[in-house]
């Protein structure tokens, strides 16, 4: 039997294609305005990879080839091997607008108008749109219409090195933004270097258009720690006034109250907001049966599923990313996890095999564990299909920790052939990537007889999130919440000494002692007061910080392409009165730990970055810091000129508009006084004008803060470097 041919699977996959369809659609229409982002790349690219995926599994075959299309030519648009045109987004368009259509046509020959669309696609004709459908608009993507003019992506980046003696030439480069008001750049998005979390949305609405809801949550949890802030701060002035002055005091009280009223009021505020995008986990786990049953019949397996606890409510947006990773999942533990009838008899089990879904919700934390009782991962087969890739180095036998990192970071099948439903080797390693773009952990458990589970623990909401917040550095830094098992402080600790390395014992064992800074390539010179113990896909890492600020409720960011580069950061946390710190992924940081990483041995190259604003200086100090930078900053031109007065600088970072002296002031003063050191201007409001300015200042690159080509910032400032390098040496010649 034709498993399209199945109504009961057939309508789960018309589902599942109303669902995909129009967020393709809604990435072509972007495309076509000019409004493309990152966020909305990678979505696409990952959308078509699903209906991919699934369209094969189904039998529906033009509808695979439609979406591997569109997956490797979305996928060339985030290597920059293909520009993303208004050209090439119509033809997009004209593809995404037939997926749904072509679920009622003939499986290998899809709809006539597929047909045309992909020829069209491929031999270069022009593309056909249906304009009887629709077209799917999200305020992340609303501009001109389907076929209007749009701009496209800014070229690749060209370097210029001066001959010696000579001013730098200017490399310009400009981002694309789409249409929306003034920016303030020291609120909010920091002038783009900060991305708020509304893009992952699917355009989905409820009293109101989603995104515009996420945009006041974002806003209303930023007033919120604004006004802790406040309160502590009108308190501390009441303490220390009281003996002296109580007229001052008395004021203070009132403040205090009108304050305390003010942020119970936001408060509510807030949790309405979140409610109002709160959907419960059966919105995902109700397509779930239907999974089952068809991997059922396709794999010739007798499976009895049990979901438990999916009434939770959860953040849809939250919820829209967690589908994919519950679908790999569910396919991984009936095709690897759960054994075929007549196995699981010769074994002494019941033919049939149970397969779990069980939620839990706990201090703003989603946990999904998936289960099956099966014969557990089989490492050593593991292992063999690693070392047939190189994946394993050394001559001993790896282990199960080395075996894991395999699993999760390398993407690794013990399939011994690829079939619709795996082979890839690529399940675990998108779970670990979608868990990690969430702030969560994966934790996996395995035993030949009790089988495999795995939970994958997330921030209940996107927006508001809970995060230990530490010192190391010099600066603070924040880590998810569902990754931290324990802290405490080290002379609470039990420590031994083995093979000259630190190891804390912890519960039922120990673990070797790290340096949070070093793990995180910031050095390694400041000493540890506080153990932090994360949760890793390893097992627990142990990580020594200078201080332990606290968990903290906070507003989360990620942070904007221009600044991003590094699997390290994940994001920004917003701590209230325009505090920042920068969160950082737990898995990078243990890894990092356990490769042994002491801290940089050569000196690394030091950059400056000026800027009034006190969180750019800490969103882009902090990311080329983890990025392989030294960093040091300056919050006005005078500043800016001390520093560079009192010992070696090797390249700038400035503001265009600072307030006194602007950033083409410095520049100047810096040509005149310090010579060609590399300098990349950056702004949120400057004007073709004030590029033409640059130019004859002297910068070598200039930035749109809200440009979207991902790691620019740090990728140019690696160029610019290497360049100056060899113009020391030529000129030493």
């Amino acid at each position: 039997m034709d498993w399209n041919q199945d109504e009961e699977l057939l309508q789960v996959f018309r589902t599942e294609m109303e669902d995909r369809a129009p967020r393709l659609v809604a990435g072509a229409e972007a495309m076509i305005a000019g409004t493309l982002t990152t966020e909305i790349t990678s979505d696409s690219t990952r959308e078509a990879h699903t209906v991919k995926g699934t369209a094969r599994v189904m039998g529906f075959n033009a509808i695979a080839d439609a979406g591997a299309r569109l997956e490797s030519d979305w996928k060339a648009v985030i290597d920059h091997d293909l520009d993303p045109t208004a050209d090439l987004g119509r033809h997009f368009l004209a593809i995404s607008q037939q997926l749904i259509a072509a679920v009622d046509a003939h499986p290998d020959e899809g709809t006539p108008e597929l047909s045309a669309a992909l020829r069209a696609l491929i031999e270069g004709g022009a593309p056909v749109l249906d304009e009887t459908t629709p077209p799917a608009r999200t305020e992340a993507n609303e501009g001109p219409a389907p076929g209007a003019a749009a701009a496209e992506l800014p070229a690749p980046t060209i370097r210029m090195e001066p001959a010696v003696g000579e001013k730098p030439e200017l490399t310009v480069i400009e981002g694309t933004k789409g249409e929306g008001p003034p920016v303030n750049p020291n609120v909010g998005n920091l002038g783009g270097l900060l991305a708020a979390s509304e893009p992952h949305i699917s355009g989905e609405t409820t009293a109101v258009e989603t995104s515009k809801l996420y945009r006041l949550i974002n806003r209303v949890a930023e007033l919120r720690l604004d006004g802790e802030v406040l309160s502590e701060a009108l308190e501390a002035l009441r303490m220390a006034a009281t003996s002296s002055a109580g007229e001052v005091a008395a004021l203070s009280t009132s403040w205090e109250r009108v304050v305390a009223d003010l942020n119970e009021a936001v408060v509510e505020i807030q949790d309405q907001a979140v409610a109002l995008i709160a959907v419960p986990l059966s919105t995902v786990t109700g397509t779930v049966p239907g999974l089952v049953r068809f991997l059922s019949k396709k794999t010739g397996k007798e499976i009895r599923l049990e979901i438990i606890d999916d009434d939770i409510e959860v953040d849809l947006q939250i919820l829209d990313r967690l589908a994919d990773a519950l679908r790999n999942l569910i396919v991984n533990a009936v095709e690897h996890g759960i054994e075929r009838p007549e196995v699981r008899i010769a074994a002494g089990k019941a033919a049939t095999g149970t397969l779990s879904v069980v939620a839990e919700s706990n201090d703003g934390h989603l946990s999904i564990t998936v289960a099956d009782d099966g014969a557990g991962i089989e490492w050593r087969a593991v292992a063999q299909a690693a070392k047939v890739r190189g994946l394993l180095s050394g001559d001993g036998e790896p282990t199960e920790e080395d075996l894991r990192k395999v699993l999760f970071y390398d993407g690794i099948s013990t399939s011994p052939t690829h079939s619709e439903l795996s082979g890839s080797g690529q399940g675990f390693k998108v779970i670990s990537q979608l868990v990690r773009d969430m702030g969560g952990t994966v934790n996996l458990e395995t035993d030949p007889e009790e089988g495999t589970s795995i939970t994958i623990t997330v921030p209940a909401f996107q927006s508001l999130q809970r995060a230990l917040i530490v010192e190391a550095a010099g600066r603070r830094w924040g880590i998810a919440d569902p990754a931290v098992l324990d802290h405490f402080p080290i002379e609470e600790s039990d420590q031994v000494t083995l093979a000259g390395k630190t190891e804390i014992v912890w519960r039922e064992g120990a673990l070797p002692l790290s340096s949070f800074a070093a793990a995180a390539g910031l050095g390694d010179t400041e000493t540890m007061r506080e153990v932090v113990v994360l949760a890793t896909q390893s097992g627990p890492a142990a990580l020594g910080v200078s201080a332990v600020v606290g968990v903290r409720e906070v507003a989360s960011k990620g942070l904007g392409p221009l600044v991003s580069g590094s699997d390290l950061v994940t994001g920004a946390a917003l701590l209230g009165a325009g505090e920042i710190a920068l969160m950082l992924d737990a898995n990078s940081l243990g890894e990092a730990s356990r490769a042994g990483r002491t801290g940089p041995i050569e000196r690394l190259p030091v950059v400056l970055i000026v800027d009034d604003s006190p969180g750019v200086r800490q969103i882009v100090a902090g990311s080329l810091a983890a990025g392989g930078f030294e960093t040091i900053v300056a919050g006005s031109t005078a500043e800016a000129i001390d520093l560079l007065s009192q010992g070696t600088v090797d390249a700038l970072v400035v503001d265009y508009s600072m307030p006194g002296s602007d950033g083409i002031s410095l520049v100047e003063e810096v040509r005149s006084s310090f010579g060609n050191l590399p300098i990349i201007m950056m702004s949120a409001v400057a004007e073709k004008v004030d590029q033409e300015r640059a130019k004859a200042s002297g910068v070598n690159a200039y930035f749109d803060k809200a440009d979207f080509r991902e790691g620019a910032l740090m990728s140019t400032l690696q160029s610019l470097l290497e360049a100056a390098d060899r113009t020391t040496e030529a000129q030493a010649q």
